[in-house]
């Protein structure tokens, strides 16, 4: 009975254990998007992509295992939230400059939940655009790659603005915090987006038996875009996750396979 006792408390904080694990165990995605629409000056284009950070601090040795080096970073929203240490995620940004590209930025709902005025502060002393219905372009090899940055919105935007239409890119890559962004869009604004990225859902966080409050993350054509969706790096509430990836992103995008 004692020995029976003995094991039901050794085994019963595994389960706990290994989602804390898989909260804090980074998995570096690798996703080559192969788009003949891409300009040929631009094949070959590298991003790094991470959302939803949260309270986390991002490994230098997850960084330092990207190589070639990337051509830009983008953070989809959420790099801190409420409570944490404003030294934390300027310890984050900084870590992501280990590259000595541009950074940029998009709006999260947590984000907005840190203090905006902190957060934006913040962002412009470290140098990193914030794209909040706006576009910036990115000229390599004589050829024009549009980002198109969308701010949060809890409810349903009433249209895209003139980010879309304005982009005057060769290549359109559409960012957002929330998957919903895209699928709020028209049939002929979203035909004009080659490749669109978010993050938000944590791909459920938490799954039991495949199944969980979101969709998992992951890569889909859909129609003729290309749709990233992070399961991101950190973690909401608990410190767990079940079923999905503590994850980050290295996108490169070919005009053809190889």
């Amino acid at each position: 009975m004692f020995k029976q006792l003995f094991k039901s408390l050794l085994i019963a904080p595994l389960p706990f254990i290994f989602m804390i694990y898989k909260a804090h165990h980074d998995v570096l995605q690798e996703q080559t998007i192969v788009d003949e629409r891409l300009p040929k000056g631009l094949d070959g284009f590298r991003i790094f992509f991470i959302s939803d950070i949260h309270r986390r601090n991002i490994r230098e040795s997850t960084l330092s295992s990207i190589s070639p080096k990337v051509d830009a970073v983008i953070i989809g929203g959420d790099l801190t939230e409420k409570w944490v240490p404003l030294e934390r995620s300027r310890k984050n940004i900084r870590a992501l400059k280990k590259w000595n590209v541009p950074i940029y930025f998009v709006w999260g709902n947590n984000d907005y939940d840190a203090g905006k005025e902190k957060i934006a502060k913040l962002l412009q002393v470290e140098n990193v655009t914030i794209l909040q219905e706006s576009i910036q372009n990115i000229y390599k090899n004589n050829q024009i790659l549009s980002l198109i940055g969308f701010d949060y919105y809890e409810d349903k935007r009433e249209k895209a603005g003139p980010a879309i239409t304005n982009a005057r890119g060769a290549y359109k890559i559409l960012i957002a915090h929330s998957p919903t962004a895209f699928e709020e869009l028209s049939e002929e604004e979203q035909f004009k987006i080659h490749t669109f990225l978010a993050g938000h859902t944590h791909g459920g966080q938490i799954r039991f038996l495949g199944y969980g409050p979101y969709k998992r993350g992951g890569y889909e054509l859909f129609h003729t875009t290309h749709k990233l969706v992070s399961e991101g790096y950190g973690y909401r509430l608990l410190p767990f996750r079940l079923g999905t990836n503590a994850e980050c992103h290295v996108v490169t995008f070919q005009n053809k396979q190889l």
